[in-house]
């Protein structure tokens, strides 16, 4: 398949999943693409994509750890050092060769011990990527999410380690402890070696253009997506680890001391976003992956004569269940030294042993390894990817079906109770400085744009039954503005004027609703019915709206005192049907749903009330109102901070919402605004009026 095709078809896959996911919350989005990925393989064939294991560890997983190890708490992580090298080194190599012996004594003969303990070694190491998945969905313990990460940022070493040797002593027939223990230490010493030469050069390098004044945000980011790729690039040069090196490049660029400066917050900025978005994509790729390869392998092992299909899933189901065996004893060994040398119960840590178990889930570095094995048999060769393919799912699977019932659910968003006060809050004082000066008329904007964002928060609370009722709802709200206004026109109560102000209230009120919680069918009747009253009048009249219209245009278009009263009198005849409506509806929607409405509704008739109907209707779309929206954005600060001083919001849960101002006020900020609408209309404006 052309290049071009494949990213297109991969990054399609990578939105539909993620919308998916979002519809489907409980659904983890790694399995979706794992799904997606062997459909893909399915429809286009095994040809699709081919996974090359060297590129693939260079160019997917070595930029993953090293943002890991850019992000990591390094100080946290060397608190539990002793543990992390027991889970780097002891574990996978009794790993390592417990599976293999066990492969090799459950599947028939025909293919080398070190074949087989070339699949334990593809199998020992826990997979950081994979771990991370669930991470984000469960909130475990710190203090084990560090040993987790820690584990994860080196083990890959270990695990390549072993799996080379036991291709030397494949390919060679040859095995020896003294020459593997060497390879380790030169490789593990040559990627930390390699590590911190690249993370000195790139600070020198940073520092000479700091002091020469020329760096900028655009080189410093490019230079830092080069570094993991320039670290991984020279460890295997000299036959070190390149994981190695790409994490200590990565935990060398965090150890630093920082600079409160306009450019090195920018930098972090763009940083943050940039990774963020990389990260998911590589995340992406890392799972559809692993479906296609799995897709792949199982062709010729389910549909081969030669190899029985039970067995081989038998032993997929034996291996993981003896992978999560081993590592469990194995931990549990270690607390218990640890237990018996505190003088302290094991039972203290008997649930931090069962998250570290079932935590350590495998990956597609697992599939990326296997495929380095020399091609034996194809039969043999299938065979031993599928195993590794299928244990590496399994063992993922088994980490989503535990892990909720040792950790909490993620908890990464602020109190919404909290955040909901906030924003009242908010629109209270922003409420009272209308009251002391009236002519600023863009305060209502932003309130209506605060009061968008209550709602929006609202209805993230509520299921999406209730997000549906509330799109009905607003339809139906739509359908009785529509007619209350066609009939005023109809009746003169309103002239032409007021009629396309109170149409551009109606345009609003439509681009409110929700349609990912309606059919279109529905959507589209809901419009036609609003506009049918308006075309059939037309073509009974002749026209006679056109006509007003074009004579309009050569009278004073100053918005009168007469027309904002006439407009507020069809706003609260409307208001008094739609209350009715809502009032009905009591028995047939959530109470507190349409108590909500109503209550919205109420408050918005006393706004109006106030005369402030024409400004709000003309301040919706008025680009140049940043004063008050940063007089918003202030005041939302305060309240913030005043909230965490009386601890009625955490100190993480505040710095979550700051960073939400900070994201709408760069944004609010950005000059490059498309005021093409809203210049045309004061164009217009002013010809008119001269």
């Amino acid at each position: 398949m052309h290049v071009a095709v494949l990213i297109i078809v991969f990054l399609f896959t990578l939105i539909l999943s993620n919308l998916i996911n979002r519809l489907f919350p409980k659904v983890p989005l790694p399995l979706i693409q794992i799904v997606f990925g062997g459909l893909l393989c399915l429809i286009f064939g095994e040809q699709f994509v081919s996974l090359d294991s060297e590129l693939f560890l260079a160019f997917v997983i070595a930029p993953l750890l090293f943002r890991e190890g850019e992000e990591s708490d390094i100080t946290n992580v060397l608190r539990h050092w002793k543990i992390i090298l027991y889970l780097i080194f002891p574990v996978v190599f009794v790993s390592t060769l417990t599976l293999g012996f066990a492969t090799y004594k459950l599947l028939p003969a025909g293919v080398s011990l070190a074949a087989y303990l070339a699949v334990g070694a593809a199998l020992g190491p826990t997979d950081l990527v994979a771990f991370n998945s669930l991470s984000k969905r469960f909130r475990f313990p710190k203090h084990v999410q560090n040993i987790l990460k820690g584990e994860g940022l080196l083990n890959d070493a270990s695990g390549l380690v072993s799996f080379q040797v036991a291709i030397t002593a494949l390919t060679t027939g040859v095995f020896s402890l003294q020459n593997a223990s060497l390879k380790l230490l030169l490789s593990v010493f040559g990627g930390l070696l390699v590590g911190l030469i690249v993370a000195l050069v790139n600070r020198l390098f940073l520092a000479i253009l700091d002091s020469m004044d020329v760096a900028d945000v655009s080189g410093v980011m490019l230079l830092e997506l080069t570094l993991p790729f320039i670290a991984y690039f020279l460890a295997e040069e000299i036959h070190g680890s390149g994981i190695i090196a790409v994490v200590i490049a990565g935990i060398s660029q965090a150890s630093r001391f920082k600079k409160i400066t306009l450019l090195d917050a920018q930098i972090d900025n763009v940083g943050s976003v940039m990774w963020g978005m990389i990260a998911f994509l590589l995340n992406g790729v890392v799972f559809l992956m692993l479906g296609a390869e799995l897709t792949k392998f199982a062709r010729p092992v389910l549909f081969s004569q030669e190899i029985n299909t039970f067995l081989i899933l038998g032993v997929i189901v034996l291996v993981t269940l003896l992978l999560f065996a081993i590592r469990f004893v194995m931990i549990w060994l270690f607390y218990a030294y640890r237990s018996r040398h505190l003088k302290k119960g094991i039972k203290k840590y008997f649930k931090d042993i069962l998250v570290l178990t079932f935590s350590g889930v495998k990956g597609t570095v697992s599939v990326a390894t296997i495929l380095l094995l020399p091609t034996l048999t194809t039969v043999e060769h299938s065979m031993l990817l599928f195993i590794v393919a299928g244990v590496t799912l399994l063992s993922f699977l088994l980490g989503i079906v535990v892990s909720p019932r040792l950790a909490s659910a993620s908890s990464n968003s602020p109190d919404h109770y909290m955040q909901i006060a906030i924003l009242n809050a908010v629109i209270w004082q922003l409420q009272q400085d209308l009251k002391e000066d009236k002519s600023r008329t863009a305060l209502y904007a932003v309130i209506d744009n605060y009061n968008k964002r209550l709602e929006n928060l609202i209805l993230d609370q509520e299921s999406n039954e209730v997000k549906s009722d509330l799109a009905l709802i607003n339809i139906m709200i739509l359908g009785i503005e529509s007619d209350g206004l066609e009939n005023a026109f109809l009746n003169g109560d309103i002239d032409m004027k007021e009629y396309r102000l109170y149409q551009g209230y109606l345009k609003f009120l439509e681009r409110r609703i929700n349609r990912g919680f309606i059919s279109n069918l529905t959507y589209v009747l809901a419009v036609l019915l609003r506009a049918l009253p308006q075309i059939l009048h037309e073509i009974l009249t002749l026209g006679s709206t056109i006509r007003q219209f074009l004579r309009a245009r050569n009278n004073q278009q100053v918005i009168t005192k007469e027309n904002r009263q006439h407009l507020i009198a069809l706003y609260q005849a409307n208001t008094a049907l739609v209350l009715e409506a809502l009032q009905n509806l009591d028995d047939v929607y959530s109470a507190d749903l349409v108590g909500y409405l109503i209550h919205s509704r109420k408050q918005e008739a006393q706004i109006i009330q106030s005369g402030a109907f024409v400004e709000r209707v003309i301040t919706r779309n008025v680009p140049d109102n940043v004063d008050e929206m940063l007089r918003g954005f202030y005041l939302e600060r305060k309240v913030i901070a005043e909230y965490e001083a009386e601890d009625l919001i955490s100190r993480r849960n505040a710095k979550a919402l700051r960073k939400e101002v900070n994201a709408l006020e760069n944004y609010s900020l950005k000059e490059t605004v498309n005021t093409l609408s809203y210049d045309l209309f004061n164009y217009t404006r002013s010809r008119l009026n001269n």
